[in-house]
């Protein structure tokens, strides 16, 4: 298994209509963002970008727009360099779904969701049986984030 690391440069900040509905940031990874690594077990990590110090991350959501297609099964879970899975645990993203961890879009575990030190936030995409990430030939998500900064 191979891991293949991935800086995505495109961080939407909301306007203020847009967080009305309690979201603060976007993230739009398509599969041509994530289309590394050949091996059937291999890993993509997308490095969405840095929390800014004393943060809370108060909410996460995914809307996977087009499916991901071209493997056997492909994952992905959102969180920090420290813990991949922190505010979405591994989900499938083969079909088009909306993916939340917890009622009301609450961070899978409450440890790494906060901190007075900047940290990495992170999609970790896993490819677990046939095909490779190198085969896709579809897929779009959205990551959606309350990311807060605390002062």
């Amino acid at each position: 298994m191979a891991n293949t690391d991935v800086t995505l440069g495109k961080v939407e900040t909301l306007t203020n209509n847009e967080r009305a509905s309690g979201w603060t940031h976007k993230w739009t990874i398509d599969y041509t963002d994530v289309d590394e690594g050949t091996g059937s077990t291999d890993t993509v990590t997308v490095t969405l970008g840095n929390t800014p110090a004393n943060f809370v991350v108060a909410r996460c959501a995914a809307n996977v727009t087009t499916a991901f297609a071209g493997t056997g099964a492909f994952t992905m879970e959102v969180g920090t360099d420290g813990d991949p899975n922190n505010f979405l645990t591994s989900t499938s993203v083969a079909s088009a779904a909306t993916i939340v961890a917890a009622a009301g879009a609450a961070p899978a575990t409450l440890a790494g969701s906060h901190a007075q030190a900047s940290d990495a936030l992170e999609a970790l995409f896993t490819n677990a049986t046939s095909g490779s990430p190198s085969a896709l030939t579809a897929g779009s998500v959205d990551i959606y984030m309350q990311l807060l900064e605390m002062q």
